[in-house]
């Protein structure tokens, strides 16, 4: 029986069930370790189910407790009642390399390896998914054999028997796992996502009782970093508030509240909940739900125009158009969110944010703004716009890297397809006038500023007389 190292408190019956089986399973010289955090160089916590540090390596084990018939691919996970969630194995595999890296930094423990493990608690649940990465997915019964045969790793490794003490050492030397349940006035239902910078929960309000759900992005504050660098931080965090005060209300866009101050070293924004509303980039990655009607596509890409009007007008451009910036509920409407990346031109001594241009996706942002972030206009937001119009109707990216554009001076744009998907009876994009929406798409993309629509009325106006 492997031995328990209790940190935290298991959150739910399926951690325990976990912790027990595995130690039951696990031989006696294997280490458990539960509910823990890890703080990464930026101060941002990582929350951990289970590691276990075995014979040949160690292994994060990112606890599921999942039923039935469980389908997906590498972008999300469909289960039996129709629930929908991002795959956690990209979020778990980064976990992974973070506890990975702290045992990089150690001399005599650069070598372990460190395994990423989604444990499924539910023996009867059955797993179908169209992912490379399916194999780090287990049930309980599947656990021992993936955590004693060293064949199943991806690198050649020794046994690293000799060095636990230090690795427990060198990893559990943290504070115990606080999950968060409580943000100021806000109960946590769940986290939704973790990225370097931020975190972002599920959450309802404690007392406002109509329409209670809300969306919190977390940010943490590097406490060690020196005044610049704090100060550069506030301001990359402030800089969505600062886009969205200059702009004001449209039906469109994201509804927030203001950034208020939590613990000693986080600023969260509480922002607009949309029933079963949904980033473009979740449509787009799943078979079921990419069947949008043309008339959708063209209300969605319509709606975003229209709050792209607004922006400008106010002096803001955003700069980040793509399919995760864009949220859709076939209830709730279309929503533009992200303003982290816009240019604030109506306050000039605004700063722009810090590395702006490692923050674009060169899949989307306009070739003007790749070359030089200050020079973005209206226009800019329009190539990008039209670039996630063709997504949505081809289900392809006409390009990998904007440099490939900037090199040819044309974006590959592949009007056959367009015309096909447009003009074929029965296909959710039929529509009467094909040749019409395909002329629309290619200006939106002309590389050159000149040749594009210039603003979004131009665009509104031509989207208006397309048709259903």
């Amino acid at each position: 029986m492997a031995q328990i190292h209790r940190i935290g408190e298991p959150e739910n019956a399926s951690e325990t069930k976990a912790i027990l089986k595995l130690a039951e399973l696990l031989p006696e010289s294997y280490h458990l370790f539960h509910n823990f955090e890890i703080t990464t160089g930026s101060g941002l916590p990582y929350e951990y189910d289970i590691a276990v540090i075995g014979e040949y390596a160690v292994y994060h084990v990112e606890v599921k407790g999942y039923h039935g018939v469980i389908r997906g691919n590498q972008n999300e996970w469909v289960f039996e009642n129709g629930g929908v969630q991002p795959s956690p194995i990209p979020l778990a595999n980064k976990k992974t390399k973070i506890l990975g890296g702290k045992l990089k930094k150690q001399a005599g423990l650069r070598d372990i390896w460190a395994e990423t493990l989604i444990l499924i608690t539910d023996d009867n649940a059955k797993i179908n998914l169209l992912d490379d990465q399916a194999p780090r997915v287990i049930r309980i019964k599947e656990a021992f054999d993936a955590m004693t045969d060293p064949d199943r790793l991806p690198v050649r490794v020794d046994s690293i028997r000799r060095h636990h003490e230090q690795i427990c050492r060198v990893l559990f030397g943290t504070r115990p796992a606080k999950k968060v349940q409580r943000i100021g006035l806000y109960d946590i239902i769940e986290k939704i996502n973790q990225t370097d910078d931020r975190a972002v929960y599920l959450a309802s309000h404690r007392y406002i009782k109509t329409n209670p759900k809300t969306i919190l992005k977390v940010w943490s504050l590097d406490v060690y970093a020196d005044h610049q660098d704090k100060e550069r931080q506030l301001e990359v965090i402030f800089h969505d508030q600062n886009a969205l005060r200059m702009i004001s209300v449209h039906p469109n866009i994201i509804d927030t509240g203001d950034i208020f101050a939590w613990e000693d070293n986080k600023f969260v924004l509480p922002t607009e909940f949309m029933d079963d509303g949904r980033p473009l980039e979740a449509y787009l990655a799943s078979e079921e739900d990419r069947k949008i009607s043309w008339k959708e596509k063209a209300m969605i890409i319509g709606s975003v125009a229209s709050a792209l009007k607004h922006c400008h007008k106010h002096g803001v451009i955003h700069r980040d158009i793509r399919p995760l910036s864009i949220v859709f509920s076939r209830a709730g409407g279309t929503k533009l969110v992200n303003f982290d990346c816009a240019l604030i031109k109506s306050a000039p001594k605004l700063k722009d944010p810090a590395e702006i241009k490692e923050k674009l996706d060169a899949r989307y942002v306009a070739p003007e703004v790749w070359k030089d972030p200050a020079a973005a206009t209206p226009a800019s937001d329009v190539f990008s716009l039209g670039i996630t119009f063709y997504e949505l109707i081809t289900s392809k990216r006409p390009y990998a890297d904007i440099d490939e554009v900037i090199k040819s001076g044309s974006v590959p744009l592949d009007r056959a397809l367009l015309l096909l998907e447009l003009s074929t009876p029965g296909s959710e994009d039929f529509m009467d006038s094909p040749m019409d929406a395909v002329a629309v798409i290619a200006k939106m993309c002309e590389v050159d500023p000149a040749q594009r629509y210039k603003n979004m009325d131009e665009v509104l106006e031509d989207l208006s007389i397309l048709g259903d």
